[in-house]
């Protein structure tokens, strides 16, 4: 739904209320009449822009484009590399950057729960380990928000 959303943006409707019963009606067709068992990437495409020229929205059908596959970030092996806060904080704006302004509209950070344990130095999870969590989310969050495409998905694990 993420790429319809973003295609209708840039065919100039904000708001357009019409992208989820789109990919529920896609949905509804490849489970029900498509008769390959799987699909590649391209004639997915090809489905949607077909779908959305036939109810009569070709502009964004002409804007339309799959999410690439998901960049991700793995947060627990970056605290390995980096073990200190200062450190890992530094690598990782660099690299939420270097993501953010290369992708398309999905970012994933895994190993966040192994981060903060690693950087803590805790074997099990405490207060501290919330707040610096919640301290991880709110710089990646941050970083994104500045230097990120709009539509922007986050996906934090």
């Amino acid at each position: 739904m993420l790429s319809l959303e973003k295609a209708a943006s840039r065919a100039g409707h904000q708001e357009w209320p019409l992208a989820p019963e789109v990919a529920r009606a896609v949905l509804h067709y490849l489970r029900n009449d498509f008769i390959r068992p799987i699909i590649e990437r391209d004639t997915l495409e090809m489905i949607l822009r077909r779908s959305l020229t036939g109810i009569g929205c070709p502009a964004i059908a002409r804007h339309f484009e799959l999410a690439s596959s998901s960049p991700s970030i793995n947060l627990a092996a970056l605290a390995k590399e980096a073990p200190l806060e200062m450190i890992f904080f530094q690598r990782l704006a660099t690299i939420v950057d270097e993501k953010v302004t290369s992708l398309s509209s999905v970012l994933r950070l895994e190993g966040l729960r192994s981060c903060v344990l690693a950087l803590s130095g805790a074997s099990s999870w405490r207060a501290s380990c919330q707040r610096l969590n919640d301290e991880i989310v709110h710089f990646i969050r941050a970083r994104a928000r500045h230097f990120g495409p709009q539509l922007l998905e986050l996906t934090i694990w």
